[in-house]
């Protein structure tokens, strides 16, 4: 009686269990499916990416100042980085011999002008005398030739007295603008050639910075056109003052000449960079970086979310990474726009897997605000 007994217990049991697991796995089935974040694909004809390019700030105006004449430097009055004003004197020449040779000049023109003098009234004297008789007329010819002469040589010493007060003048290296001063290349003391450079005048109320763009690209920045330039310091909006017709034959770029704004704190030669969107034909859509998961030999795919019979499952579908940025990937497939896919973890799932759809979004509403990786070294 007990063996009976024991093995219909055993059947009961095994039944029971059977029913546990049933309930358990529909619970699991229905109840308990994976919630996942879908986003609608929206094809696009294109994308825009964003090219940043390095450059160098430089002053509106530069020059390279020096003296018009040989000689000595006996006064040096400014130092590199030192700010200057319009007409102010930053270096002087020896004007030694200038002035001796000055005061010469003046010397001979007043003894000149009083011969002139003489031979004014000597003039006066002969005529009256010719009409008396007394004086020939050579004689008096002659005298009004030394006359004519005479007010040449006069004429002559007021220009070499020209001459001399341009060349004091150009003794002084004057500032021709306020700016800045670089690279002085002199001492008090030293002789320097006429037209050598001794220093850099670099003007400091507004700044630029010059960028080289690839040729297409430069051509289509319009002039006035509002840029964000970047740099360790901060963003800034700058805007497009030139851009080059001719390309350079080493770089195959166009120089690109934009303003910076007022205050920005970077001073001439610092380097800077500039952001340039450029749009790219090719269809695809965005979708957010943590919505791909990796596929067989390296390729790329998303879960596409779709309604089959009372599940709703996913399948894998497979999709070509073309532009990075900023989270966001431009991909191609040929998924249709509308079409769901998974927004987000993707690792946690499998292909075929029965899902719940826990909301929508919008792979492509994150701004695009920051620069991106493709760049190009400074001009």
């Amino acid at each position: 009686m007990f063996l009976p007994n024991l093995s219909w217990n055993w059947t009961a049991l095994g039944t029971a269990l059977v029913a546990v697991c049933f309930c358990i796995g529909s619970h699991a089935a229905f109840g308990d499916l994976h919630p996942v974040t879908v986003v609608k694909v929206e094809n696009q004809p294109s994308y825009q990416v964003e090219r940043l390019f390095a450059g160098r700030v430089v002053g509106s105006q530069r020059a390279d100042i020096g003296f018009e004449f040989a000689g000595k430097v006996v006064r040096l009055n400014v130092e590199n980085g030192q700010s200057v004003r319009r007409g102010d004197i930053l270096a002087e020449l020896d004007t030694t011999s200038l002035l001796i040779e000055q005061k010469e000049l003046q010397a001979s023109k007043e003894e000149v002008t009083a011969r002139l003098e003489q031979i004014g009234r000597d003039l006066q004297r002969y005529r009256s005398l010719s009409e008396k008789g007394y004086v020939s007329q050579g004689q008096l010819d002659q005298l009004e030739s030394e006359q004519r002469a005479t007010r040449a040589q006069i004429n002559q010493i007021d220009e070499k007295l020209r001459g001399v007060a341009v060349r004091l003048d150009k003794a002084r290296l004057i500032a021709i603008f306020g700016g800045e001063i670089a690279n002085v290349s002199i001492e008090e003391g030293v002789i320097v050639k006429a037209g050598q450079s001794v220093m850099q005048l670099v003007e400091t109320g507004q700044i630029e910075a010059i960028f080289g763009v690839p040729g297409e690209l430069g051509r289509e920045l319009v002039l006035g056109q509002s840029l964000p330039v970047y740099s360790k310091l901060g963003q800034w909006q700058a805007q497009v003052l030139a851009v080059s017709e001719n390309l350079d034959w080493r770089t195959q770029t166009r120089s690109v000449r934009v303003a910076l704004p007022e205050g920005i704190p970077h001073v001439d030669g610092e380097t800077i960079q500039l952001l340039v969107p450029a749009f790219r034909q090719q269809k695809g859509f965005w979708v957010s970086q943590s919505a791909l998961l990796g596929d067989v030999r390296g390729t790329w795919a998303v879960y596409q979310v779709t309604d089959q019979g009372e599940h709703t499952r996913i399948v894998k579908r497979s999709v070509r990474p073309i532009y990075h940025h900023d989270g966001l990937v431009f991909v191609s497939s040929e998924l249709k726009t509308g079409d769901r896919i998974v927004a987000a973890g993707t690792h946690r799932l499998a292909p075929g897997q029965a899902v719940k759809v826990k909301a929508a979004g919008d792979p492509t509403a994150a701004v695009h605000s920051g620069p991106a990786a493709e760049s190009a070294n400074a001009q």
